[in-house]
């Protein structure tokens, strides 16, 4: 997993330097430094909301002590849950993310952020964690440290919390998933690349929905509720899990 690991952070480094709201919300009205920032962190407060009203609905977390922002980036969504919950720690794999992630939220007393290149999460306590919050992020890491990760997530979860979480869980039935079902990553970077006028790309891969319920079940958890999103980008069939 280390060189997956050393490659995933060189990549994100690279965005991150590069246009680094962009390389989180990848609009291509916004490319080049065009994000407003107001409007970018207001995206993940609707963002929130819109998982708060989920949440309510399912009846967790009942607690507010602790939350887990995992592929935080620039801190979009961390700024939101820090509103909400007492503590927010927000992880990823990218110096120049987090740079920029303390830099704009450097007012909030409660939050934290911490570079982690390691297949698990071990700074982070067992069963400590009222809500695990992780979208357009699984989708960009190989199977194996996906299903690394969610484990974590799981261990980490405090009893009444609840983990929200995004996967790639297969191909469109469309031109675009066709395309993605038949090209490797190693293809598909160059054309990327060129598309979008950047040194470096994020990779795609998938992950099937039963080896989650596995995860899941191994780990004595539930699944509360799945819902279809349209975050894996296109070409890709993306899927929310609630899991307490």
């Amino acid at each position: 997993m280390s060189r997956e690991l050393e490659y995933l952070r060189k990549t994100w480094r690279a965005l991150g330097a590069d246009d680094p709201l962009w390389a989180i919300l990848s609009r291509p009205d916004k490319r080049g430094g065009r994000w407003d920032a107001d409007e970018f962190f207001a995206a993940g407060e609707t963002e929130i909301t819109a998982i708060e009203n989920l949440c309510a609905h399912i009846g967790l977390p009942r607690e507010r002590r602790l939350a887990l922002d995992f592929g935080c980036g620039v801190g979009r969504l961390t700024r939101a849950l820090a509103a909400r919950y007492r503590e927010v720690v927000g992880v990823d794999i990218s110096a120049s993310m987090l740079e920029q992630a303390r830099r704009l939220n450097g007012h909030l007393e409660n939050v934290s952020f911490v570079e982690n290149a390691r297949p698990h999460l071990d700074f982070i306590a067992t069963a400590s964690v009222d809500m695990v919050y992780s979208v357009i992020t699984l989708h960009h890491i190989p199977r194996r440290l996906q299903l690394a990760y969610i484990g974590e997530f799981l261990r980490v979860l405090a009893p009444g919390g609840v983990a929200v979480f995004q996967i790639a869980s297969g191909y469109r039935r469309d031109w675009r998933g066709l395309g993605y079902r038949l090209l490797p990553n190693r293809l598909l970077g160059p054309l990327r690349r060129r598309v979008h006028a950047s040194a470096a790309v994020a990779e795609l891969h998938t992950l099937g929905e039963a080896e989650v319920a596995a995860i899941v079940a191994a780990a004595d958890r539930c699944i509360l509720h799945v819902q279809d999103v349209d975050s894996a980008g296109a070409g890709f069939r993306g899927r929310l899990f609630c899991v307490g």
